[in-house]
């Protein structure tokens, strides 16, 4: 089940259960990530709909009932085999919960491994080049952050709308190698030179894109040693190579990932983990199309980055389980995940002008 098939089929039982031309039915994307308790994902697009469906009064009410009309349209649409089998309740906030199927939940795994058409919905098989600028052709730090933000925004763009956009990553192994850490320096030297020589391009890029100001102060930080506009002289956590850098986290991470569908498929065994973290993967998996789709639209490619770093660390949580292997009733072999996680998180770097190691 996919977030393009789960909004479709909420689309269609609230136009029908409520009478709406399909035309008329704002786009609300269904989301993995604060779901109900034991659901898979949720649509918060009742309460949008609520006074088009002639609903009114005052506080959750109105959405509420619009919520049980979809939930119960959807479950007759079920009953006549008209729709995939999804679970469908209205829950206490006026969303429509859905719960998936065990070959739902497989399903978009198998999909989310396929990242530029799982998160924009169409293959990437155009003509043309995706913009990505020489950062080093700037002088002050800021005018290379302006750089690598307009290279991310033309990107997203491209990616979801207009013409096909231009092929994608693709599956090629890709080392850890820098242009600006392991090439030779580049002259003359300027500020932002210098720190592309100090902390990388990708670190630089990820750096560049994840604050959400146009004109960040010179002190600004957005985290704890992460500064908006590192320097050669103070770089911050982005000069090292451990997980406070959140762009090394990002590449660390689909390295690994990339590493175990690598060794699943010369017969390691499937990897096993508590069902608890496995779903917090799945959804924030299932999430990655409202976030390429909210940085795209609203020009903010720190929409992005932050989505990263949540899949990235929820991978993590889910690989180090304490739990794994304790209960064998909860746990949850899941040999696809790996895959899914690294064709999002492949598929977001590149979005970002930063490439993805696929060695740890």
């Amino acid at each position: 089940m996919t977030p393009w098939l789960l909004e479709s089929l909420v689309r269609r039982a609230a136009a029908e259960a409520l009478s709406l031309e399909p035309g008329d039915i704002p786009l609300v994307w269904p989301r993995g990530t604060g779901a109900a308790d034991g659901a898979d994902a949720a649509s918060a697009l009742p309460p949008r709909l609520a006074h088009l469906a002639g609903e009114r009064g005052r506080g959750p009410e109105p959405g509420m009932r619009a919520a049980e009309r979809i939930a119960a349209r959807l479950g007759a649409m079920r009953e006549e085999g008209r729709v995939d089998s999804v679970a469908a309740v209205a829950d206490a906030r006026g969303f429509v919960s859905a719960v998936f199927t065990a070959e739902q939940r497989a399903a978009l795994l198998a999909a989310a491994a396929d990242g530029p058409r799982f998160l924009t919905g169409r293959p990437w098989d155009g003509a043309g080049r995706w913009p990505l600028s020489p950062l080093h052709e700037a002088g002050p730090v800021a005018q290379a952050r302006r750089l690598a933000r307009a290279d991310a925004r033309l990107r997203l763009t491209a990616a979801v709308d207009g013409p096909a956009p231009p092929p994608g990553p693709g599956d090629a192994e890709v080392l850890w190698r820098d242009p600006y850490l392991d090439g030779a320096a580049v002259e003359p030297p300027t500020p932002a030179t210098r720190v592309l020589g100090t902390i990388g391009e990708a670190a630089a890029r990820i750096a560049f894109c994840r604050s959400v100001p146009e004109r960040p102060r010179e002190t600004e930080t957005t985290g704890n040693g992460l500064p908006v506009l590192p320097s050669a002289e103070h770089p911050g956590a982005w000069v090292r190579l451990t997980d406070d850098n959140p762009a090394f986290l990002l590449r660390r991470v689909h390295a690994h990932a990339v590493s175990r569908v690598r060794w699943r498929a010369e017969g390691a065994p499937a990897r096993s983990a508590c069902a608890g973290h496995a779903a917090a993967v799945r959804g924030l998996l299932f999430d990655g199309t409202s976030a390429v789709d909210a940085a795209a639209r609203r020009e903010e490619p720190h929409i992005l980055v932050r989505y990263l770093e949540a899949l990235a660390r929820a991978y993590d949580e889910w690989w180090s389980c304490p739990a794994a292997g304790t209960d064998p009733a909860e746990d949850a072999p899941d040999p696809a995940l790996p895959a899914a996680v690294a064709g999002t998180l492949r598929t977001g770097l590149f979005l970002l002008g930063v490439s993805a190691p696929t060695r740890l």
